[in-house]
């Protein structure tokens, strides 16, 4: 018979620890440090819209007050919705979600909040604004129990490109 073979283990190295969860998303009321990382999440999203600007996100908010939703997941801003009344019907603005949130519910968390403050303020119906050619949209306000109405939107900029782009 042959002998036994003795097999020395390796040293085992300690288990990994797991890595810490992400920090919450938080969403709080816009404020003025906002603007870039605002920007950057719209521009991946891929909108396009004057009035973007510091002074004009400000001059939003300060005529929206409470409406003007920010999502934050520790220093980056991953999500947004701006609410607006004007006395007769509310809008809701930029709503987004960073892609690595999209399809969680961050956008509809953030389209509750908006309409929560916007009823709370006496506002009874909202608007929402869908590009045309933008399916993943339209599929996400039907998703949250908004309908399509057969009109169409008709716009006019009244600023030159420097003048609405604060240059």
């Amino acid at each position: 018979a042959l002998p036994k073979r003795s097999l020395k283990q390796a040293p085992s190295s300690p288990p990994r620890p797991e890595p810490p969860p992400p920090p919450p998303v938080v969403i709080h009321e816009y404020r003025s440090g906002d603007g870039v990382g605002l920007r950057s999440l719209w521009d991946a999203a891929d909108f396009r819209s004057l009035g973007d600007d510091d002074a004009s996100l400000r001059t939003f908010a300060q005529r929206n007050p409470g409406t003007f939703l920010v999502a934050v997941q520790g220093s980056m801003i991953v999500g947004s919705a701006l609410g607006a009344w004007d006395g007769r019907r509310g809008w809701i603005y930029h709503v987004a979600a960073a892609a690595e949130h999209r399809r969680a519910g961050l956008g509809t968390r953030l389209v509750r909040q908006v309409e929560d403050r916007l009823r709370a303020l006496g506002c009874r119906k909202v608007n929402v604004i869908v590009r045309d050619g933008n399916e993943a949209g339209a599929a996400f306000w039907r998703a949250v129990g908004y309908v399509r109405h057969a009109s169409h939107q008709f716009g006019r900029e009244l600023l030159d490109d420097d003048q609405a782009f604060g240059r």
